[in-house]
Parts: structure tokens; sequence; C-alpha cells
């Protein structure tokens, strides 16, 4: 794959980024990172094969209720929904300059495919990367598509698999009784949990490069199953590019209000359902373990949908400087993921503080507060002399085959 065909390809230039999409993207890094915490200080990954609880302190359960209320499963889809939006504007601008767009959108997901895996096995196996750059792949098929086609794909990626997740958990509900406890189940989680506290708490670097070898796996054969969610939130993304309705956002008010509504009348109570569900959910109750997946299809999109909107109709009504902070760090958002993965892994694993499994989820929420603050300030302050992340220059770099200029150009 010669690098002279994309030699006249060009990044989006900033005057012609949208502030609302910045926005919303540096507010989804807030939640990414608010969602994450669990995965970085503690064995959380391993809770749902086990009863036990990680913690029992009140303020620390209310701060456990806080990240799942409101975070959990909100932001990957708001990423999600973002990348396919991406891919459209993408794909239209290759189209200007090269003969092959579509190859040059595989050469993207290729080298973000490197960057997951580097990231996965090299700092942190809760990466989310290397599934986008897998399920990206599909996008493909819905280059040409028209916007009632992928619409109605969206909905049934991610409906009907609920439907059916639902359907089996009333099944389970109703033959609980009959269900015996698992106990080799129960036990095998256990296991896993405690090899994992004593290598991130302790263990060696080496001990700790297997461990997270061992949970990227056992994550990701979990993360499969939630590729139809990941590509419908996608397609939502593609449907809005294709409609162009995140351009000239004031002739589409009346859409985003109709979506405000519904997300909220929809997600708020399946977002009930997904948060009980996961306080009960275990290796002997797999009613609830069904319905927490299943709420999470519902409630993530649709409560992202609606943090989405919101950000929107306020920044219309003349409320957008709360949000302007957000927009250096939304352009510089593969950068600061990886550094939310660095710092963090830092803080809780033994080559570093070692704190892991010995703060709970109230100190998580203060310590992600700072982090993201520390976030705004430093991309401030490097987009004030650069026109990329370091790791987005590197990607763009890598995508376009030739090495993009990195300092803001002198007045």
């Amino acid at each position: 794959m010669k690098s002279h065909h994309y030699r006249h390809s060009k990044p989006v230039a900033v005057n012609e980024r949208v502030d609302e999409l910045d926005m919303i993207r540096g507010f989804a890094l807030l939640g990414i990172l608010l969602a994450n915490m669990p995965f970085f200080g503690s064995t959380f990954v391993y809770s749902v094969l086990t009863n036990d609880r990680l913690w029992t302190e009140g303020y620390h359960i209310f701060a456990e209720f806080i990240i799942h209320f409101f975070a959990t499963s909100k932001f990957f889809t708001m990423f999600s929904f973002l990348f396919g939006l991406g891919f459209v504007i993408f794909l239209e601008r290759a189209a200007e300059k090269t003969k092959n767009p579509r190859r040059l959108f595989l050469r993207r997901l290729f080298f973000l495919l490197i960057f997951g895996l580097i990231h996965a096995f090299g700092i942190w196996y809760g990466d989310i990367l290397v599934l986008y750059a897998i399920t990206g792949v599909f996008l493909l098929l819905f280059h040409k598509a028209r916007p009632k086609t992928v619409i109605i794909w969206a909905f049934c990626l991610i409906g009907l698999p609920a439907l059916l997740l639902t359907f089996m958990a009333f099944l389970m509900y109703v033959a609980r009784d009959m269900i015996p406890a698992n106990i080799e189940g129960i036990s095998y989680g256990t296991e896993l949990a405690e090899q994992a506290f004593a290598a991130y708490s302790s263990g060696s670097v080496s001990e700790i490069f297997a461990q997270r070898a061992f949970d990227y796996q056992f994550m990701f054969s979990s993360n499969i199953f939630m590729m139809p969610i990941v590509l419908g939130m996608f397609l939502f993304g593609v449907y809005i590019a294709k409609t162009k309705m995140y351009i000239n956002i004031p002739e589409h008010l009346g859409f985003y209000r109709k979506v405000w509504v519904w997300s909220l009348i929809i997600g708020f109570p399946v977002n009930i359902l997904f948060v009980y569900s996961h306080f009960l959910q275990g290796p002997d109750n797999m009613a609830a373990s069904l319905a927490y997946t299943a709420s999470t299809m519902v409630s993530g999109p649709a409560l992202c949908f609606f943090y989405m909107t919101t950000i929107v109709l306020l920044v219309q009504k003349g409320w957008g400087k709360l949000f302007v902070p957000l927009k250096a760090v939304g352009r510089m958002a593969l950068t600061n993921y990886l550094c939310q993965s660095i710092v963090c892994t830092m803080i809780f694993y033994n080559y570093g503080l070692g704190l892991f499994g010995e703060i709970g989820p109230l100190v998580w929420l203060f310590i992600a507060i700072m982090l993201f603050a520390l976030q705004i300030i430093f991309s401030h302050m490097w987009l004030k002399r650069f026109r990329f992340g370091p790791a987005e220059w590197a990607w763009r770099s890598l995508t376009y085959g030739k090495i993009q200029p990195l300092k803001v150009a002198s007045k």
C-alpha cells in the first residue's frame, strides 16, 4: 500500500470542526474515565462471577451507584456514535482527494488496531480501540446505503438483542427455583479475582503484564457480544452524518428536542433497572445478569442521546460557555484516553503507587475529577502550540502516509 496514493488527502482543519462535536467528545472522555475507574482500581471485571461485595461502606456504595447510574455504558456508546459520524466525514473528504477512500479508511482502522493492541497489552486490559477497529470494518457495508436503511439497521442491531436477552431473563426468573446454585462458577470467579488482586497490588512488572493479557482475553470475549450495540451506535452516527443534521443545528432543533424527550422517557426507567440488576447480578442470579445486559443495551444508548442532545440544546440557548473547556479535551480524545489509562494504572498498579484494592468508589470519583481537570488544562496548553494531540498526530501521519505538520503556524 503506497503512501503516494494519499499524498493530497488531509485531515479536517481546525476551522472546519463543529464545536458541539468537540464538546460532546470532551464530555464523553469524562464519562469514560468515571465508568472505567472500577476496572482500574479493583477486581470489578470478575464481579459478575462472584457474590462478593468489594466494599460495604455506605458512602462507597453510594459512589458506586453514582458511577453506574450516570456513567456506566453511557459513554462508550457516545464515542461509538461519534466514530460512526466521523466515518462519513472522513470518507467524504477522502473522496475529494483520492480514488479509493475506502482503502484509506481501512488503513486508518489498521493503525487504530495497532494503537489498541499496544494499549491493551502494554497499558490496560480495558481497551475499546481494538473492538472499534474490528467493528469499524462493517461500516463499509453502509457507505452507499440510504439514511433510512442505516437507521433501520441501527435500531435492529440494538433492539433485537435487547428483546432476546429480556425474554431470556424472564425465563430464567420464572425457572429460578429449578436452577441449582453455581458453586463451581463462584469458586472459579473468586479464584480469578484473587489472582488479579495479587498481581496488580503486589506483583512484579512481568506478573502484571501476564495478568493484563489474561484479563484482556477475558474481557474481550465479553466485548464481542457488545459488537451489535457498538455497530448500532456507529450507524446512528452515520445516519446523522448522512442527513447533515450535525451541520446548521438551529434548523434541526425540533428533531433534537424530540430525541431529548424520548431518550429520557425510555432511558430513565430502564436505567433504574440497569442499576438495580447490577447490584443483584451474579452466578447464582442469572436472571439479574441477563436483565443487566439487556438494560445496558437500552439505557446506555438512550441516556447517551439524552446527554448529547442536552449539550446541543444548551449551546443553542446560549449556555455554550459551560462546555467550552471541553473542546480542547475533545480535540485530543485519543491522547487523553490513552493518558487516562497510563495515569490510572500508575496510581493503582504495583509498579506505581500500588493502590489497587486499597481505595473505593468515593475516592475514585475524586481522582477522576482531578485527573480530568488536569487534562483540560494540559489540552488547552498543548493546542496553543500544536495542531493535534501527540496520538492524533501519529495516527493521522500513519493514515495519510505522510508526516503531518504538528506546530501551529505562526501568525
